[in-house]
């Protein structure tokens, strides 16, 4: 019995030790990060291209054991340095090769940074501040879904934030250990292993006009330079001295010329912007917290105009609030120096501007936990604006926030899981605390209203709109179906692919079609074939099998929006998925408004007709003002077309272009473009349209023809139309 106590007292304090250890402000910071950033990490395979892309040069690290040199399908990868292959290797090592173990080390450098966020701002400040900071930090899209990928981006980020952290450190405290000068050299070391040692030219930045602004050239003796400086060789130079050695020009041209300098300076790929740009791209990734952006500025600026709290800023020991001012100055600063930098870099991407806002954030963090009296009711309310702004654009599109962290912005997304309710209801809700923040009896009243309507959003985004739309971006659905219903021998080919997934979930063994004959001369044989494409291939390699067989390709399960897996065989109990069997048919069927017209090239015209109008479909017969109508199209392909012509649709009401519903797309939604078209062909089309509420115009005629660019189909003498080769296919009554 006296032994059972015993146990129990020791059980029971050990809880109390664990309880107040958790407790703990530093522990908070961390299990905030962590709480954000690995649930769900998993739950998806990686994104092409680069998930996948560094995936396989990191697994290549392990296969091949040569963990000096970058290899890429057998050739030498020089476009990042060492350190992420290193962090995504080491795992596969551990855990095996997944999706998870890839992402983990970069969601755990990402808890690293909110750490460090906390870390330096709770010491210039105080705790509290500091944990406002590091939550504001977490809960920002921009840094949540990238630390929540296998990218550069995060760890890059992470360290300059380390290393400016310590820098503001010794600026602001005078107090602060020298050792913490050092820390500045060791985060700037493993930036230079993360992504690039050009990339420390922001950092370099910020404390070089941080000097030039207060003149505290004194400073310098602080940063302990010479140790500093050897400290930072040490850790970074090892290994590009190492792969310079072993690979000479072949090394300095690719990684620093062409990945560095020229797409710094002359541009590599990726878009081109001004400096509107990166503003939009920084207030979708600051979302929602961009509603406190006149918060952090008007604050800052407006205590800069008040005498005592710019004498506070001469002490050499401030106040507090003094000290605050300090730090949400060089914030400012931070923020400022960055976003210029990547503004005046000729190759753009989205997340380029990602390291300007890991300052902002903890900026807006800051403010929101300032008292009472230093202009939170005054300003909260001005920050509607810019937040309605930003959230209008969420809402009404699901491309903003997507393509935060992507490439190739235009292709398709699933909209069905885009969260635009649940945004919109947040935008609202926050909009609304903004408004009514003169009313709250206190701000400790407001801020927890904000960081719910925050903690709601991070969890709707992160939780479950990234790993659904995961499912879309990696070609891990369709090689495990392939891997679950193929037989051994029967080979799996990728058709004119470089996204790079096919390489990693291959292990790098897939073999390449590159044209259609190659596809015809093996997916005509007797033997089962299976096939990675792009969905945009479908359509003509579902031509070739219909020219050489009159069958369909099989499109099975696990396929999505952007990657398709086709078979020239089912197994036993496996489903076809091929949209086209629904919208090819094998004859036409009855048309509830049945129309003719025949259309042709301008520029053939001699060989008659190409197609032909059949009819159309309305649902709802009667569609109403503010809802939606679907429209069916009936075509028949009379001869060859060899381009590919966009539908237009014109739903005209009073007869004019002012009450006109456009429709403009590629038919089957660009499956079966006209040019994959073959003589004979019945083609059914789809298109969902919006009626706008202010129509409202009672009769409506329907026009619809082909084009591309300036150029229209004919419309051949004898069927209806308008004179401008718009096919007058009928009228109809909305509500």
């Amino acid at each position: 019995m006296a032994e059972h106590a015993s146990m129990m007292s020791a059980a029971r304090r050990q809880l109390l030790a664990l309880g107040a250890l958790l407790r703990r402000p530093e522990s908070l910071a961390l299990l905030m990060g962590a709480a954000v950033f690995l649930p769900m990490l998993g739950a998806s395979g990686l994104w092409d291209p680069w998930e996948t892309h560094y995936a396989e040069v990191a697994r290549r690290i392990v296969v091949d054991g040569d963990w000096i040199t970058p290899r890429w399908q057998g050739e030498l990868f020089f476009s990042k340095p060492i350190l992420n292959f290193w962090l995504m290797a080491a795992s596969f090592h551990l855990f095996g090769i997944s999706a998870l173990s890839a992402r983990l080390p970069f969601a755990l450098v990402g808890i690293l940074g909110v750490f460090l966020a906390f870390r330096f701002v709770s010491r210039v400040t105080d705790a509290r501040r500091g944990l406002w900071a590091a939550f504001a930090l977490c809960t920002t899209p921009f840094y949540f879904f990238i630390a929540r990928q296998a990218i550069t981006d995060i760890t890059f980020c992470v360290f300059v934030l380390g290393a400016l952290g310590s820098f503001a450190l010794v600026a602001l405290r005078p107090d602060t250990p020298r050792r913490e000068a050092l820390y500045i050299y060791v985060f700037a070391g493993l930036a230079a292993l993360a992504k690039t040692p050009v990339g420390l030219a922001i950092p370099a930045a910020v404390v070089l006009v941080y000097l030039l602004l207060s003149g505290e050239w004194s400073l310098l003796r602080r940063l302990r330079l010479p140790l500093g400086i050897l400290l930072f060789l040490l850790i970074a130079a090892p290994w590009y001295v190492s792969v310079l050695a072993l690979h000479g020009r072949k090394f300095s041209d690719e990684f620093f010329m062409h990945h560095n300098l020229q797409r710094a300076f002359t541009g590599v790929h990726g878009e081109r912007g001004t400096f509107e740009y990166f503003i939009k791209q920084a207030g979708y990734g600051f979302f929602p917290w961009v509603g406190l952006l006149p918060l952090a500025l008007g604050r800052v600026l407006g205590r800069l105009r008040q005498r005592e709290d710019t004498e506070a800023l001469r002490l050499q020991v401030p106040s507090p609030e003094g000290q605050t001012l300090r730090l949400e100055l060089f914030l400012l600063l931070w923020f400022g120096v960055t976003f210029v930098t990547f503004t005046l870099i000729v190759t753009k991407f989205h997340h380029y501007v990602f390291p300007a806002l890991p300052p902002l954030a903890i900026l807006a963090g800051v403010c929101l936990a300032a008292e009472e009296g230093t202009g939170l009711r005054l300003l909260l309310p001005l920050g509607v604006l810019p937040l309605l702004m930003v959230g209008n654009d969420i809402v009404s599109s699901d491309t903003h926030l997507a393509n935060l962290y992507t490439y190739a912005y235009e292709r398709p997304l699933p909209g069905e899981i885009y969260p635009r309710l649940a945004l919109g209801l947040i935008t609202g809700l926050f909009g609304l605390c903004l408004m009514l923040s003169r009313f709250f009896a206190r701000p400790r009243l407001l801020r927890p209203a904000l960081a719910v309507l925050a903690a709601a959003s991070t969890i709707t985004l992160a939780w479950y709109y990234q790993p659904r739309l995961g499912h879309t971006m990696s070609q891990q659905d369709v090689f495990d179906t392939y891997q679950r219903v193929a037989r051994p021998g029967e080979k799996l080919y990728q058709y004119q692919m470089n996204w790079r997934g096919e390489v990693f979930y291959s292990n790098d063994k897939i073999v390449k079609i590159g044209d259609e004959t190659g596809f015809r001369n093996i997916f005509t044989k007797p033997e089962r074939a299976f096939l990675i494409a792009v969905r945009e291939s479908l359509g003509p390699l579902d031509r070739v099998m219909r020219q050489a067989t009159g069958r369909h390709v099989h499109v099975l399960p696990g396929s999505g929006l952007r990657y398709v897996l086709i078979s020239n065989q089912l197994g036993p109990g496996e489903e076809d998925l091929n949209p086209l069997t629904q919208h090819l048919l094998a004859e036409a069927p009855t048309i509830a408004h049945p129309v003719r017209a025949e259309l042709a090239d301008p520029a053939q015209l001699a060989g008659g007709a190409q197609l032909a109008l059949l009819g159309y479909e309305l649902r709802p017969e009667v569609p109403s003002t503010g809802g939606e109508l679907e429209l069916t199209l009936y075509f028949q392909c009379l001869r060859r077309i060899d381009k590919s012509w966009q539908i237009f649709i014109h739903i005209d009401g009073f007869g004019h272009e002012f009450h006109r519903i456009n429709g403009d797309h590629y038919p089957v939604e660009g499956l079966l473009t006209t040019d994959q078209w073959m003589p004979g062909d019945i083609v059914r089309d789809h298109v969902r349209l919006k009626v706008p509420r202010e129509f409202t115009a009672k009769n409506y005629t329907l026009y619809l023809g082909f084009y591309i660019g300036d150029t229209r189909m004919r419309v051949l003498p004898g069927f209806p139309q308008d004179g401008s080769d718009r096919i007058r296919a009928g009228t109809f009554s909305m509500d």
